[in-house]
């Protein structure tokens, strides 16, 4: 397989795992939370999920999931023939999923710490897990399409 055949695959596959990556982030829960207590021989539930729009570690979801469709923009810039002039927007890419990857360990900290502090059962939902997984899939591809990528 050539370097120009690598590189349309490496820049399909990395586009695909960015937006399926954003679509989790935005559709999925980021986290669960669980407690229960007893009181006067009343046993009390309570559960919720983490998602858009419901609390802080939401706007690091919202910039997340925009920072990974923005890969996806110049994924497919870039597997269209003639489009690409320059490495610089590939590398901007890679450094925009870098920069997700980041984001993606302070919003678990800010989970942890905030659903630990408050002494209930949390746990990391889909859009974490499928999240950053499909970014470090993004970042890969990104060094591929980078290093094979011919004028």
């Amino acid at each position: 397989m050539g370097n120009k055949n690598i590189f349309k695959l490496s820049s399909i596959l990395a586009a695909i795992f960015s937006l399926v990556g954003a679509i989790l982030l935005l559709t999925t829960p980021w986290a669960y939370w669980w407690y229960s207590y007893r009181s006067y021989g009343w046993l009390y539930r309570g559960s919720g999920v983490v998602t858009v729009g419901s609390g802080p570690e939401s706007a690091f979801i919202v910039l997340a999931a925009l920072f990974l469709f923005i890969c996806f923009v110049i994924s497919i810039i870039a597997f269209i023939p003639g489009k690409m002039t320059s490495k610089t927007p590939m590398i901007v890419s890679l450094i925009i999923a870098f920069i997700v990857l980041i984001m993606f360990v302070i919003g678990a900290v800010i989970t942890a710490s905030i659903y630990n502090s408050q002494g209930v059962g949390w746990e990391f939902g889909p859009a974490f897990y499928g999240g950053i997984s499909c970014t470090l899939l993004t970042v890969l591809f990104s060094l591929i399409m980078i290093f094979t990528w011919e004028k």
